[in-house]
């Protein structure tokens, strides 16, 4: 299934001892784990899958030529994908952030993030061909593009052959993550104090960088007005309610390299397995509930109000989907949103 690769699961790739540890060679003497589905991919490279040059702004640019691509972005937890043009696409490249909007997609993609680009032209591990993907260094899948079935032309193998890279026998090798470093001691009143006087959500994350603090450890610290836990149930309570209310919420699934919103009424979700799955035309979402740790009801201060999310966190406290009203963000929540939370959020379990 596109999209459907699991970034919990491994592969295991072979490495020859003799060869430099930055290379993967297809001969193997011992085995190393790598993250799913870099693994596979690396396995079929220079036959289904090709490497592409490190240059994902050039890259980027290059996809105004199709009317439409499925955009996806992935956590361990949650997949979203949506199909729209990637025009127009802005791009600082002094920062290396691109941004896309268009109707209901909102991407910003922080191309610095992006360590590895990957077209594929052939099925591999769940992977539609005529997709590309772009991977961190630590090899975790961040942003997938496919060209959808129908598409005339050639401008996806065209891309291609422009942006091949010189070597198609080897992948570097993931790099091990690094820890977040916190301060030992909070300082909460005064973290509560400045939280409290935020002007827009967006300041949130320079607020918690100045603390040194990760963003649930301040969730689990501050008072209920400013965060509290809810339980998990609240998900899919809250979303049914909303497609049957047809209340407009954002849904907003990110990583480190990109994140995407959908903005709009949402469909019934169903249960698929132990996901929360919705299809609507142009929208594809699916939570891995399994994989969701804990939920929260943040609010936060907007200019003439407080703007109310619900954030959840997997269990590694990364977190991997937001959702909240279709006008917040610094503007008035809508009355409808309010009401949702009011009638879908449950309290945590004991």
């Amino acid at each position: 299934m596109l999209g459907g690769c699991a970034l919990t699961d491994f592969d295991c790739i072979h490495v020859l001892e003799a060869e430099p540890m930055n290379a993967l060679p297809n001969v193997s003497l011992w085995r190393m784990p790598w993250p799913a589905p870099l693994g596979a991919c690396a396995a079929t490279l220079g036959d289904r899958v090709l490497r592409l040059q490190d240059e994902p702004g050039a890259i980027l640019k290059a996809l105004y030529r199709f009317d439409q691509l499925e955009a996806g972005t992935h956590n361990r937890a949650c997949h979203l994908w949506q199909t729209a043009p990637y025009a127009p696409l802005e791009f600082n490249g002094a920062d290396g952030v691109a941004r896309v909007r268009h109707d209901a997609l909102t991407l910003m993609l922080y191309s610095r993030q992006w360590a590895l680009a990957l077209a594929v032209l052939a099925p591999v591990a769940g992977i539609a061909p005529r997709s590309l993907l772009f991977f961190d260094r630590h090899g975790h899948l961040l942003h997938q593009l496919h060209v959808p079935d129908g598409t005339a032309g050639m401008a996806f193998e065209e891309l291609v052959c422009a942006m091949l890279h010189p070597d198609q026998r080897q992948l570097p090798l993931p790099q091990p993550p690094m820890g977040d470093v916190e301060v030992a001691h909070l300082d909460l009143p005064a973290l509560e104090q400045s939280w409290s006087v935020l002007r827009e959500p967006q300041e949130f994350d320079a607020l918690l960088r100045r603390y040194g603090v990760r963003r649930l450890r301040a969730y689990r610290q501050v008072r209920d007005k400013f965060a509290r836990a809810v339980s998990l149930d609240s998900v899919p309570a809250l979303l049914a309610l909303a497609a049957a209310r047809q209340t407009p919420v954002r849904m907003c699934c990110g990583n480190r390299g990109s994140v995407q919103s959908f903005e709009g009424p949402v469909s019934l979700p169903v249960w698929q397995g132990g996901s929360l799955c919705i299809r609507q035309p142009g929208v594809r979402f699916s939570l891995n509930m399994r994989e969701v740790a804990s939920v929260w009801r943040v609010r936060k201060p907007a200019a003439d109000s407080i703007v109310t999310s619900i954030e959840l966190f997997d269990g590694e406290d990364q977190r991997v989907l937001t959702l909240s009203g279709a006008s917040g963000y610094g503007r008035l929540e809508l009355p409808s949103w309010r009401a949702l939370l009011a009638d879908s959020l449950l309290p945590p379990e004991a």
